[in-house]
């Protein structure tokens, strides 16, 4: 579990790998204190003021080096913040652009705290690391931690875009609540105090029934998969190609929510030579197409990326990686990756940070481009049931808590590692740009999104 503080010079170089190079005759200024990052305990998922905070006391730390300003809003009004990051060397006119986006999928909460630890790591080490130096004297980085705040908190896939499940007319009318507080949603069943587990019967999920339809937990605050909603080849699976699953929660419409109108908005009128969108639930990195197994016209090159990316971060955590087109991964449609590439002409990457457990999903190819499995190794608990008896309406039941339910909020067994892994993989796709054309803003693109209102925030 990663519960350090650092707060001291000695303890950021300590921080550092081994194999970067330090700057000794550019000592950091005497009124310039290293940020404490680590001054929570990051032993489970850190709430969204652990963010907020964050973002304020780099820019307040650093404001030679770093800005914030809200690029959008969620549902629920919530902020979403960019962290534009890049040193006064040069002018910001001579400097390739490059987007790191984190938490598109608001349960996947390693993904944001890799993304501000970005941020963080470029801002202290700027006067102790020659590539942290480099990086920031030559290069923007705009650095998104959380793009869909609302699942975040509710700690699901998707965002909070008002939805009914359950045909009663009232959006959200029957969320899962945790009645027993224990801070877990488990399912419940009913059965005799004797039964076995497949003799029980599935009631639903852990919640009193608010809408009294007898069915708990079946309306539940959830809404569109981001990175299903974005305004290339939406809804491009659909029947008859066999992948009609790959158009799930895609949204009404393409580019239909608050959150992806923000980051597209905010990557047209800030094009960027190359983005990574980062997640979990395996541990890879993928570039475009997703819809389309035929290659893009950047394919050798990305592929060539993608792989010095997964082996870096191979290397660091010790752990495997792997690297493939994203539709050779699983297909999808109107993802992030393909929208940035088709519409701007984006170097993209999907970079899978963590997969839990001992076995690496089905798809994960072989042999292991490594040597290592593509998995985090940690076990996940088994399955346990708990006898409860009368429950709000009902007798004889039984709960059953998911292993994976009870780790999800946990951080990993060396969290430390897969931070500074991917630190590594960042710098190998900063340092592949510029390659290629740049990103191609096309004329039309104006036709359905307006530039977006930025505001900024230069102390707290």
């Amino acid at each position: 579990m990663l519960a350090i503080v650092i707060a001291s010079s000695i303890t950021v170089l300590s921080a550092l790998n081994s194999n970067t190079q330090l700057l000794t005759q550019n000592k950091e200024p005497k009124n310039e204190v290293p940020l404490e990052f680590m001054n929570w305990n990051l032993t489970k998922k850190p709430p969204l003021e652990f963010y907020d905070t964050l973002i304020q006391s780099i820019v307040k730390r650093y404001p030679n080096l770093a800005k914030a300003y809200v690029i959008g809003h969620s549902w629920r009004e919530r902020k979403i913040w960019c962290i534009e990051l890049t040193s006064n060397v040069k002018s910001k006119e001579s400097k390739i652009p490059i987007a790191i986006i984190g938490n598109i999928h608001g349960n996947e909460w390693e993904a944001g705290l890799a993304t501000i630890y970005t941020a963080w790591w470029f801002v202290v080490n700027y006067n102790y690391n020659i590539t942290a130096r480099k990086i920031l004297d030559n290069y923007i980085l705009y650095i998104i931690p959380i793009l869909n705040p609302d699942g975040y908190d509710q700690g699901v896939r998707t965002n909070l875009r008002p939805t009914d499940h359950n045909g009663d007319g009232v959006p959200f009318g029957d969320p899962p609540t945790d009645i027993n507080g224990d801070g877990i949603i488990s399912l419940m069943y009913t059965g005799a105090p004797d039964s076995k587990p497949e003799e029980r019967k599935f009631l639903g999920y852990e919640s009193p029934d608010f809408d009294n339809n007898g069915i708990p937990g079946d309306d539940p605050k959830q809404g569109v998969d981001l990175n299903r909603n974005f305004n290339y080849m939406w809804w491009r699976y659909d029947a008859d190609t066999g992948y009609g699953q790959a158009r799930a929660l895609a949204g009404p419409f393409p580019a239909s929510e608050p959150e992806v109108q923000a980051i597209q908005r905010f990557l047209i009128t800030h094009p960027v030579w190359a983005l990574a969108t980062l997640h979990t639930g395996e541990q890879s990195v993928l570039w475009p197409w997703c819809y389309s197994p035929n290659p893009t016209e950047d394919h050798e090159f990305m592929e060539s990326v993608a792989l010095r990316m997964a082996r870096a971060m191979t290397q660091v955590t010790g752990r495997g990686y792997y690297y493939t087109q994203s539709y050779y991964d699983y297909p999808t449609a109107a993802e992030l990756i393909d929208w940035a590439y088709g519409r701007l002409h984006i170097h993209s990457y999907t970079v899978e940070l963590y997969c839990p457990g001992t076995t690496p999903p089905s798809w994960v190819p072989m042999p292991y481009p490594f040597g290592k499995p593509a998995v985090w190794g940690n076990p996940i608990p088994e399955d346990n049931w708990t006898y409860v008896g009368h429950l709000e309406k009902w007798d004889n039941v039984w709960l059953r808590t998911r292993g994976y339910d009870v780790i999800k909020d946990l951080a990993p067994p060396d969290l430390e590692l897969m931070l500074k892994g991917w630190i590594e993989a960042s710098i190998v796709m900063i340092e592949s740009e510029p390659s290629g054309t740049g990103p191609i803003v096309p004329d039309y693109i104006g036709w359905y999104d307006m530039p977006c209102a930025c505001y900024n925030i230069t102390e707290t």
